[in-house]
């Protein structure tokens, strides 16, 4: 999780240095003329579409039944003048685990006997963000860029108990357990757009942290693949 935030942080934190060079080394006539430019050139509302899964939870062949796959969906609403690197966007991403299996026989914790049962777990999450991107450079149709934000993130986590319980199973496992949560959290990220026509085609790995940092709120790292139109 530490890594994890590091990688978020360091992102954004390379952004501002690049956004600062390059207004630095522009002379004052050309800031006159690009602040005149941008200034009577509105910014472009667009709508942007992904699907995503999270290569660091993909697993096809499980032993338990069930598959480890950990998928999202994001729906986009971004703003860009064609004369900035800048761009504002507005984000809804929902998305869960694929339901499975745990391992037949559960450790016992506090003393407790093991359990000779079977567990059916599952996640589901949601995020409603806000944030910026920082195109890098352009090379013909292609755009490296960096993505940042922040916003309210929500997740379920699901487990149900099958088999022959004791007294004692019944009191620490349960038959099932849920739990939910909403947390302020962060995103960041590195992607690359290409443009086709009058459309983006884009592909972009991000991370997802639920809780700045701390390591039971979880985080996602979704890689997405997605078009802007």
């Amino acid at each position: 999780m530490q890594l994890r935030l590091a990688v978020a942080v360091s992102s954004i934190a390379l952004a501002a240095p690049l956004a600062s060079v390059s207004a630095q080394t522009t002379t004052p006539s050309a800031q006159t003329a690009t602040t005149s430019a941008q200034s009577t050139t509105p910014a472009t509302a667009r709508w942007e579409f992904s699907l995503g899964a999270d290569p660091t939870a993909f697993d096809l062949n499980t032993p338990e039944p069930g598959i480890n796959a950990r998928m999202v969906a994001n729906l986009t609403r971004s703003w860009q003048s064609g004369n900035s690197r800048w761009a504002r966007h507005i984000s809804l991403m929902v998305g869960g685990d694929a339901p499975h299996d745990a391992s037949q026989g559960i450790p016992s914790f506090f003393g407790l006997p093991e359990c000779a049962c079977s567990m059916h777990l599952s996640r589901r999450y949601a995020g409603l963000t806000a944030g910026a991107s920082y195109d890098l450079f352009r090379v013909s149709r292609f755009t490296p860029y960096l993505s940042g934000g922040t916003g309210l993130y929500y997740s379920e986590f699901g487990r149900s108990t099958d088999g022959v319980l004791t007294q004692g199973d019944l009191a620490f496992w349960g038959r099932d357990y849920s739990h939910n949560n909403f947390s302020l959290g962060a995103n960041a990220g590195l992607g690359l757009k290409v443009r086709i026509g009058t459309h983006e085609v884009f592909m972009e790995q991000m991370l997802h942290d639920f809780g700045f940092g701390r390591q039971w709120m979880g985080a996602i790292a979704p890689l997405n693949i997605g078009i802007r139109f």
